[in-house]
């Protein structure tokens, strides 16, 4: 009685004005690992290196992600999450002042990596989320939450590619920097406090990731289906400045946020994959979310050499990343009240390794056969991950759906 009272008041936090504020800082925050997808070029011009030289940064700041996953999120655990978000952001602050302030690519890369590691506060934020809304809304909730990330991630693509045209690639990390410093306050300001929901120690929470890991076979399968997807995201998303300024196009930087302001359409896609999760389940969302994606690859593939089939494919694969997201998290929260940062962070662990993994393989495409090879690589990590709805299905709806409510409470 007394645990049903303590949820029932923790779930009472949850008010629409606490939602868009877990959206916005998910938001500004995830924004810092994209800005520099749109600045490469820049970046190679100001250090005198090859795209393949400063592509590190996108794969470096990937990787950082996922680091930031694996040691960090698990906190959210056993550390009031108010305490860590705020000391998070106090740290991604600094890690945006050394990359502003870079005086060499190698500096620049290594700034990335920090800035990666810190910015894992949306991976805090999604499983509290999870946590504070009733079970029958979860996925209707964490598609609001993903709102803010999807404007995030295009919404920090346009804007650096205007601040570069306009400014330079180095006033975009002192404008995030502001931005950190003022989330800060609002954080402090109207973020309630939690509970933590493990007595672990740090060595324990790390300890029991493995176990974890092998344990929860549909953990290991949200794992390779989202890994993949984001790959070819970054795969995309990575080379598409190169692209544009091909002869093929001949466009500026600041085009290629233009771009991504097609991927503003994960912002209706969200909300409706949360409830087609709440109805169907999410693994048959799930699957529709990995058909969009082998689908975008395809007409990328075909004619993306063409700008109205080119914006097709990026809104197509957008969508369908972003809204894949949804459906795994949605999986992985069913699994373990106790345990949601800890799954949270191996699945982002997967998921950013994946990036980082499309990071690199998107420039090494492109230097070795540019757009088609580009769109090989993609198709290949796509293809791949439909290995994540492998398995038997525990019922008809969805295994870590009936997992949920086997262990949720209201």
């Amino acid at each position: 009685m007394k645990a049903s009272f303590t949820e029932a008041m923790q779930r009472s936090l949850l008010t629409r004005g606490l939602v868009f504020l877990m959206a916005l800082t998910c938001g500004f925050t995830v924004a810092n690992v994209y800005i520099n997808q749109t600045l490469l070029v820049s970046m190679a011009h100001t250090f005198r290196t090859t795209e393949v030289q400063i592509g590190l940064v996108a794969t470096l700041v990937q990787i950082g992600y996922a680091l930031g996953n694996l040691f960090l999120v698990p906190l959210g655990d056993r550390v009031e999450r108010r305490r860590l978000i705020l000391a998070l952001l106090g740290l991604v602050s600094l890690a945006l002042a050394l990359a502003a302030m870079a005086p060499s690519a190698s500096w620049l890369i290594a700034a990335h990596l920090l800035i990666g590691a810190t910015t894992v506060v949306p991976q805090i934020v999604f499983p509290w989320a999870a946590e504070l809304a009733d079970v029958r809304q979860r996925g209707n909730v964490l598609g609001k939450v993903a709102i803010g990330l999807i404007c995030g991630i295009f919404g920090a693509r346009l804007l650096s590619g205007i601040v570069d045209a306009q400014f330079g690639w180095r006033a975009m990390y002192w404008i995030s920097l502001a931005c950190m410093l003022l989330l800060i306050g609002w954080v402090r300001w109207k973020f309630p406090r939690s509970k933590p929901s493990a007595a672990l120690t740090y060595g324990a929470l790390l300890r029991s990731l493995g176990p974890l890991f092998l344990k929860e076979s549909v953990l290991r399968q949200a794992c390779l289906s989202q890994g993949m997807v984001f790959g070819a995201f970054s795969v995309f998303w990575t080379t598409l400045a190169f692209l544009l300024k091909s002869p093929t196009y001949s466009l500026g930087s600041e085009f290629v946020g233009i771009v991504g302001l097609i991927g503003f359409g994960g912002v209706f896609a969200s909300p409706l994959v949360g409830r087609i999760i709440d109805r169907k389940g999410a693994r048959f969302a799930n699957l529709l979310c990995l058909l969009v994606v082998a689908a975008s690859f395809l007409l990328l593939a075909i004619s993306g050499n063409r700008l109205p089939v080119l914006l097709l494919g990026a809104f197509l694969l957008t969508v369908g990343t972003q809204a894949n997201q949804v459906a795994c998290q949605a999986r992985i929260f069913a699994l373990s009240a106790e345990a949601r940062s800890r799954l949270n962070g191996l699945y982002m662990v997967s998921t950013f390794l994946g990036g980082a993994a499309g990071s690199y393989l998107g420039v090494l495409a492109w230097s070795h056969g540019q757009w088609s090879m580009v769109c090989l690589t993609g198709a290949l990590m796509a293809a791949a991950s439909f290995g994540g709805l492998a398995g038997r299905r525990r019922n008809q709806a969805d295994g870590a759906r009936a997992a949920e409510e086997k262990s949720g409470t209201r």
